[in-house]
């Protein structure tokens, strides 16, 4: 259901966005269609809890997808770190490829149907993990 309306929204070039825990829309008087002003008001409570969760995200360095349905994040040449959402659920998994093919060669599954926040919290983990690993040593 998010899909579609943000689908929308994007469509009809209107932007949506969250300010003191309210949804605001910047848009052309008479683009935004009744039937659209209801499903945002139906699921309002869902939208703000996602474009929040974009926003956490983003400042990780994730790229955003289908209005956050895939976050990317890549971390080598041909090494990513992803977040898909199936449904309310979350799969974090890291693929390794090689130039010139669509398939990994390698996948490695971080957590599995899980919330989204546990899913984000899993790949912010790796993600630390990796900046831990490339900060210099101090025993040096």
């Amino acid at each position: 259901m998010l899909y579609n309306i943000f689908y929308r929204l994007e469509n009809l070039n209107i932007q949506i966005k969250v300010k003191n825990n309210k949804i605001s829309l910047l848009y052309k008087d008479g683009s935004l269609p009744m039937d659209l002003k209801k499903q945002i008001q139906q699921h309002k409570e869902e939208i703000k809890r996602r474009l929040e969760e974009n926003e956490q995200a983003r400042r990780y360095g994730f790229l955003i997808y289908a209005y956050g349905e895939l976050y990317e994040f890549r971390y080598g040449k041909g090494s990513y770190l992803f977040i898909e959402r199936e449904g309310n659920k979350a799969i974090v998994w890291r693929g390794s490829y090689i130039h010139g093919d669509p398939r990994p060669y390698r996948i490695k599954v971080l957590a599995n149907r899980v919330p989204f926040h546990h899913a984000l919290a899993e790949a912010v983990g790796f993600i630390e993990w990796l900046k831990r690993q490339e900060a210099p040593s101090r025993r040096e």
